[in-house]
């Protein structure tokens, strides 16, 4: 989401600075935003952001970090005695490992190799957009994502084997470092083979997603001529 147009916005609607609390949820895409825009930024009158270290950087357990602004800390933050010291915690506890596996993790990346994986993501993400517009199947891709939205596949067995995670008639295929052009060409390989059966001799259709990801990306029989015919 682009935090400008929703300060934009809540202004516009009278919401002064005391009447609303922006949370970042930068969990899966936080690292990646310094490479690509500059919208994150406590400059702007934002509460909190998140990023985890077990998405994109790959940390071997889920651990991550959330910021906020040192009044709200302050708020949360209690007098133990036993500890003889200051909590300011969410749950009172935190694990001391983690911080390591996030240093080791940023550490043997460094800021080069982080932007090397947005870039090759990026690229990965539009590649199999593109390929799957080529081959006539419903597809879409937001700007500056690596999440790309197609039509869900009609076998259970295909949707299990690639780990897709689905919603309605959609399937996500989320584009981390780790993918390769190799697995894509073999998913959309695969895709492309295991959809001519399922819609052989006319007795069912491709899914209608237009209301989902937009008529103009929505290959549906429907859709398709409607953006055909002028």
């Amino acid at each position: 989401d682009d935090v400008d147009v929703i300060l934009e916005t809540l202004k516009v609607c009278g919401y002064s600075q005391d009447k609303f609390y922006i949370h970042c949820d930068a969990a899966l895409c936080g690292l990646m935003t310094p490479f690509i825009n500059n919208m994150i930024s406590f400059k702007k009158p934002i509460g909190s952001v998140t990023i985890s270290g077990h998405k994109f950087l790959g940390c071997p357990m889920p651990c991550g970090v959330q910021i906020t602004r040192k009044s709200y800390i302050n708020n949360l933050s209690t007098n133990v005695e036993y500890i003889a010291s200051v909590d300011a915690t969410i749950s009172g506890s935190r694990n001391g490992l983690t911080p390591i596996f996030l240093w080791y993790s940023l550490s043997a990346k460094g800021q080069i190799g982080l932007q090397k994986d947005v870039k090759r993501c990026l690229d990965n993400a539009k590649y199999l957009k593109d390929r799957l517009q080529q081959a006539g199947i419903s597809v879409m891709l937001n700007e500056l994502s690596i999440i790309v939205v197609l039509e869900r596949p009609r076998d259970h067995e295909f949707v299990r084997r690639w780990q897709l995670s689905c919603v309605k008639d959609m399937a996500h295929v989320i584009v981390m470092p780790g993918i390769t052009r190799e697995m894509l060409d073999n998913f959309i390989s695969e895709l492309v083979q295991q959809r001519k059966q399922w819609y052989k001799d006319g007795k069912a259709e491709a899914p209608c997603v237009g209301e989902d990801i937009g008529a103009q990306n929505c290959a549906c029989s429907y859709h398709k001529i409607d953006y055909i015919c002028p």
